[in-house]
């Protein structure tokens, strides 16, 4: 049977997605949970596969991992989640025999810009990346087949900031960190909406560098099969403390952010 699980990760507690010797990665922490929990009997025997390889610092919700196993019920779900540390599987779906996540019909990455932006001309850069162009001016000097299809990109405010939806079938490397990267440039007057477009259209433009890595998470990947939320109550308690943990460290920097801001004298 071929198993998918959708999986979530802080992309800061490891070196990317792709195994790489001697250091912690999500597929090598995944392959090993895999393993030990007696899901799969090996890589090569399994069939395992990554629908995204994230790059370091790249979180994830709803990444999705396919291999060979025995069962896609609640039970895989806990039995993975039993031995994995820093990945969270919470659903699960069964796939068609010998199906390559990789060929998903879309991915969906939001990026989380913080401070004060002007909406109007993100939103207007935005439009020039939709549709199928060609983003060799976007993409690394190694990149081989450089034309993209995007299907969308939303900007909206948000409580801590403005939010970058981006979706699209499949991205070059650092694809949406160079999008968001011109979007800032065009709002700072570095380039204008019609250069983007012309380096859209003949592959030839500035670089315009990439924005980091940590506020980018890839929301969610739509393999055309519905998945199933299978979460035990151990695993949820593990991702409620994680967020406590994390939403008072938010709380404490923006209490010191807030004591370093001049203040009008009295």
């Amino acid at each position: 049977m071929r198993v998918a699980l959708k999986v979530a990760y802080d992309g800061r507690d490891f070196h990317g997605f792709a195994r790489q010797p001697d250091l912690r990665t999500v597929e090598g922490e995944i392959v090993h949970a895999l393993i030990k929990s007696g899901l799969i009997a090996g890589l090569k025997a399994s069939r395992f596969r990554g629908a995204s390889r994230t790059d370091a610092g790249v979180s994830a919700i709803g990444n999705v991992v396919a291999f060979d196993g025995e069962a896609a019920d609640a039970a895989t779900v806990g039995r993975f989640n039993e031995i994995a540390r820093g990945v969270w599987a919470w659903a699960v779906a069964e796939l068609p025999p010998g199906y390559d996540p990789r060929r998903a019909h879309a991915r969906w990455y939001r990026y989380l810009l913080t401070g004060t932006h002007d909406l109007g001309p993100l939103r207007n850069a935005a439009n020039a990346f939709i549709g199928t162009h060609d983003f060799r001016a976007f993409a690394s000097p190694d990149e081989g087949r450089t034309r993209r299809r995007v299907d969308a990109i939303g900007v909206s405010g948000a409580e801590h900031g403005t939010l970058i939806d981006v979706r699209a079938p499949s991205f070059l490397r650092a694809m949406v960190r160079r999008i968001v990267a011109a979007l800032l440039a065009v709002e700072n007057g570095r380039v204008t909406e019609d250069d983007i477009r012309t380096a859209l259209a003949n592959g030839k433009g500035p670089d315009l560098g990439q924005v980091p890595p940590e506020p980018l998470v890839l929301m969610d990947v739509d393999l055309g099969v519905p998945f199933r939320v299978a979460v035990d109550g151990a695993t949820r308690d593990r991702v409620d403390r994680t967020l406590a943990d994390a939403t008072k460290t938010v709380r404490f920097w923006q209490e010191a952010a807030a004591a370093l801001t001049p203040k009008p004298p009295l």
